[in-house]
């Protein structure tokens, strides 16, 4: 496997067509947020790594069978985990979207500490969500909806799943609920690409069952519709609070997949 140029991670695009998570590898190979991708080939890749530095790593197309676990440890001890680490993370999810590539992955990870959890997707029912596009009338007294600036996003400390605080200003949407000078809840675009945007709700715990997240992911996603992106939403299975957040906006389940959770011990040899 090799490291791509940017100028080659659409090259991979086709590999994440059918995808089970369809816009955050896709956000680093259209090049909306940041990443790296490595492959077997930077022309007609048939197999590919997208890693993203909040330690999510997507396995797409299907291995070569010259690809041993040995052969792929390198790869993850040697380059990418550093690289984790450097961002700030030490535990990582890898998300295969084969068979192949999950029997790798678990052979790679027999000796280590991890564990097999699982995502949560659902598709966008338009019509169930068309009861909350008076969101603006719902606010109580007192809260006021505001999309993001620059201000606000800087007061939040900055959108880390993007380039930079100009970059999620001119490709992203984030939303504020505040109460005087309290942010009470935001939603925002941590992903996107050119159709789709990855969803991210969060409710200070002063203000939390008052419904307020929902009126603030309901205006973010209102704006969304509106620019012709189709809102995306996941979580893991055992977020029963976002699962219900999400039924309230008009997401429906539609699969769990499993991925690895991996927190590798400190290995300065290099090996699995």
């Amino acid at each position: 496997m090799i490291e791509l140029p940017a100028t080659h991670y659409a090259n991979v695009l086709p590999l994440l067509r059918d995808a089970r998570q369809p816009v955050v590898p896709h956000s680093v190979c259209e090049g909306y947020n940041p990443g790296r991708v490595f492959a077997d080939d930077p022309d007609r890749p048939t197999s590919a790594l997208v890693w993203l530095p909040c330690g999510y790593l997507f396995l797409a197309g299907e291995p070569a069978a010259e690809l041993t676990p040995a052969a792929l440890a390198p790869l993850l001890l040697e380059t990418l985990v550093p690289a984790w680490q450097a961002a700030g993370e030490t535990g990582f999810v890898l998300a295969p979207f084969s068979a192949a590539w999950a029997a790798l992955l678990a052979a790679l990870l027999q000796d280590q500490p991890h564990e097999l959890i699982y995502r949560r997707t659902f598709t966008f029912d338009l019509q169930r969500f068309a009861a909350h596009r008076d969101w603006a009338a719902r606010i109580p007294a007192g809260f006021g909806m505001q999309r993001m600036d620059q201000a606000l996003v800087e007061r939040l400390g900055g959108m880390p799943s993007w380039a930079s605080t100009e970059d999620f200003l001119a490709r992203g949407i984030g939303y504020c609920l505040l109460k005087a000078d309290a942010v009470a809840s935001t939603c925002t675009t941590v992903f996107a690409t050119s159709t789709r945007v990855e969803i991210d709700v969060h409710t200070d715990a002063a203000y939390r069952g008052q419904g307020l997240a929902t009126l603030t992911a309901a205006a973010l996603i209102d704006e969304c519709l509106r620019g012709g992106r189709q809102p995306h939403w996941e979580c893991f299975w055992n977020n029963a609070a976002s699962d219900r957040l999400a039924g309230r906006l008009g997401f429906e389940f539609k699969e769990d997949y499993p991925v690895y959770f991996w927190e590798p011990p400190a290995a300065a040899d290099g090996r699995p």
